[in-house]
């Protein structure tokens, strides 16, 4: 007799979420959009600017974990939150959207993450364009968490938005979409042919024209495990910072080495998760470094959850390290 597994609730309510309303909270397009207003980004051209919606939806999603740790899940109290997340459902709201947005913190600030990213590779020489309320997230944890089947079918919706822009190359902001789009889309979507790029690497081919950033203090890079090691992708990082004349001292695990943030396991295991984070602190801090550096949203918000009250250490996105050269 065949035995039924059941999924964690939370994972059923990311999966539904991201193969009906395409994203993990079931966000509208022009929330997700919201952070490129002003800009102007024409809808079609050459470069697709691609977020994904990572950084947008990350603090969201950190609530909506926090939210579940506090519930026993097979409790009554559960049952009854699932089932008024589905009378909501039925009136026309998500539910885990409202139970996020209540503890939700720092939505400004990874909005402006996208904005300066952006602004860099704007200054920099590219022509970007960017599909506004449009934008699809890229089902990475679709991936990651091995519901294969969806992400064939929502792949191609993926897809079909990427084409409707006549973009050829795709910059990804996020490590994480920047892997499936590259490694695992091939696969699932025949003709699919479009050249990936990170971040990172775009601000790498033009580096010389990066400004410098004035400081005396060394950084630590902590590297991202899906830019490491399944985009290979650590050294640009380093030749990043050398370009702009910021000292670089190395965490004893780095580049292919590198520890786990934490951010991974989150959404089964959010306690593991946060000792995983706060230990991969300390690696960091060992190296008496000021500022821990890093290129992946979740990477970012592991490791500033990971941080102990007190900490002096900063923890700061690439991108937002950079535009202050821009800013000066």
């Amino acid at each position: 007799m065949a035995v039924e597994t059941k999924l964690p609730p939370v994972l059923d309510i990311i999966r539904s979420n991201i193969v009906k309303y395409g994203n993990p909270l079931a966000m509208k397009g022009s929330e997700v959009a919201s952070w490129a207003k002003g800009l102007n980004l024409p809808k079609r051209g050459d470069i697709l600017f691609y977020t994904g919606g990572e950084y947008q939806l990350l603090p969201f999603i950190d609530s909506l974990v926090k939210t579940m740790t506090h519930i026993d899940q097979g409790s009554k109290g559960f049952s009854l939150m699932m089932g008024v997340r589905n009378i909501l459902d039925k009136a026309g709201f998500n539910a885990e959207k409202v139970y996020a947005s209540v503890l939700a913190k720092d939505r400004e600030r990874y909005n402006r993450v996208c904005n300066k990213a952006a602004h860099i590779l704007q200054r920099l020489g590219y022509d970007l364009c960017y599909p506004g309320d449009e934008e699809l997230y890229s089902g990475a944890l679709l991936y990651e968490l091995g519901f294969w089947e969806d992400l064939k079918e929502y792949a191609q919706k993926v897809v079909d938005m990427i084409e409707r822009t006549g973009a050829k190359t795709i910059v990804c902001l996020s490590p994480h979409a920047a892997e499936v789009l590259k490694l695992i889309y091939p696969q699932m979507v025949p003709g699919f042919s479009a050249e990936i790029k990170t971040f990172v690497e775009m601000v790498w081919e033009q580096r010389d024209k990066l400004p410098a950033i004035p400081t005396s203090k060394p950084v630590v890079i902590h590297d991202s495990c899906r830019l490491a090691r399944e985009l290979e992708v650590d050294e640009e990082i380093r030749d990043i910072l050398q370009a702009v004349g910021v000292p670089i001292v190395e965490a004893y695990r780095n580049k292919k080495w590198t520890t786990c943030c934490g951010g991974p396991s989150k959404l089964l295991f959010p306690e593991l998760s946060h000792t995983m984070g706060s230990r991969r602190v300390d690696e960091l801090e060992e190296t008496g470094a000021e500022i821990i550096l890093t290129s992946c949203p979740y990477c970012l918000a592991s490791l500033e959850g990971g941080q102990a009250k007190g900490d002096k250490t900063t923890v700061e996105d690439l991108i937002e390290f950079l535009y202050r050269g821009f800013a000066a």
